[in-house]
């Protein structure tokens, strides 16, 4: 018998049904992201989504009896012209997926893709949808929407399973006594403490400490920063003491004597630690490798407390590829709606046939290192760097 399904699309947050997840656990069975939970969005949509840009979109699918199914976060952006349906993300979520139910459900592709046109029909128009990120199963649940993907996500996400002895762990940590050696130098500077913010004071002096760590990251790499993104700056700075509140945040850091060389910003949801945002103070610090120190010392604390994985999140750099055993493949689907939505496919696929060129991969970073010393200049002549601050945030998209 083919299911019965209940639809409802909310615009407001605020007008979702009680049984969408709130925080880090949920009364109702649903296995789901943080990235999907009401606070995450709510501290997403007073910094990313604040500009306007977006029209947002929450849906509910229920069965015929009114029991949740499958609930997910959506918007429509404004984008070179076109609109584009898409995860409510910015860049924000490691994870795009709905929230899911246990349910006697059967899925197949036939059933989902019948399922999303009638979700569709619930929704404003729009151009073309850019679905990405898209694990395969939602703890254990299969992820419906992974069931229509039409292609492999360019990126994945990588993991520690703590389900596994210590031991067998630790034996996995990379150059394990080059590292061990070492935090006992680092125990020879000044005392070394592994601790965990649980005061408002301590949050906000690890947060300030790893954005600017971070920064100084940024710029050494020649990308955009918290000096452009502003949105991702406040939502770590502004979102650090709404998800201490709620009892999903873990901000770990590592202290030498007094001073603050390494934290790990993340989040919890059931018993999986999302390590969002990693830092660490290099000069001095460098050759202690900080990082990775507190990444070792985190490891260790999350396996003691019954800890089931430990997320680095989306990303293929070498060092999470070389300390994670664990990689999440995922998927992604494009469908152009309109004439409108193919042009800004076909223009995607020619800014990223660019943007992989050599050429462009050594000039791109020139721009960062120019605006930044031309605000630099100017705070020096002026006090204030009023038109690189609007010309930083304009560089982004080129």
């Amino acid at each position: 018998m083919v299911p019965v399904f209940n639809i409802a699309v909310f615009d407001q947050l605020d007008s979702v049904s009680r049984d969408w997840p709130r925080g880090a656990t949920s009364e109702h069975g649903a296995r789901y992201h943080p990235f999907q939970s009401v606070i995450f969005l709510k501290v997403w949509t007073d910094s990313f989504g604040r500009s306007g840009r977006r029209s947002l979109h929450f849906v509910e699918v229920r069965d015929g009896g009114g029991r949740p199914v499958f609930f997910v976060p959506l918007c429509i952006t404004m984008r070179n012209g076109a609109k584009v349906l898409e995860f409510i993300d910015a860049n924000a979520a490691d994870y795009n997926a709905p929230i899911l139910f246990p349910t006697t459900i059967v899925w197949s592709r036939t059933l989902v893709e019948r399922l999303w046109l009638a979700i569709v029909s619930k929704l404003p128009s729009f151009d073309v949808l850019v679905f990405s990120k898209m694990p395969s199963d939602i703890d254990g649940l299969a992820n419906p929407l992974s069931l229509i993907a039409d292609r492999a996500n360019d990126i994945s996400c990588h993991a520690n399973d703590l389900r596994r002895p210590w031991p067998e762990i630790e034996a996995g940590v990379p150059q394990r006594k080059t590292l061990f050696r070492k935090i006992r130098n680092l125990e020879k500077v000044a005392p070394l403490e592994f601790r965990i913010a649980t005061e408002e004071h301590e949050r906000r002096e690890a947060t300030d400490a790893f954005l600017r760590q971070k920064q100084w990251r940024f710029e050494q790499t020649r990308v955009p920063g918290f000096d452009v993104d502003v949105d991702k700056r406040d939502f770590f700075h502004e979102g650090t003491h709404v998800f201490a509140r709620e009892g999903m945040l873990k901000l770990f850091y590592l202290t030498s004597g007094e001073e603050i060389i390494a934290t790990m910003w993340g989040l919890m949801a059931g018993r999986r630690y999302y390590a969002i945002m990693l830092s660490f103070e290099a000069g001095k610090w460098a050759k202690f490798s900080p990082g990775g120190v507190l990444y070792y010392r985190t490891l260790r604390w999350l396996h003691e407390h019954q800890f089931e994985w430990l997320d680095l999140g989306i990303g293929d750099e070498p060092w999470k590829l070389e300390s994670c055993e664990t990689t999440f493949r995922l998927t992604a689907k494009q469908l152009p709606v309109t004439l409108q939505g193919r042009v800004f496919l076909a223009r995607q696929r020619l800014a990223g046939a660019i943007r992989s060129t050599a050429l462009w991969q050594a000039v791109r970073p020139l721009k960062w290192i120019i605006l930044r010393r031309l605000k630099q200049m100017t705070m020096t002549l002026t006090g204030y760097g009023a038109v690189t601050d609007l010309l930083l945030p304009m560089a982004v998209a080129f």
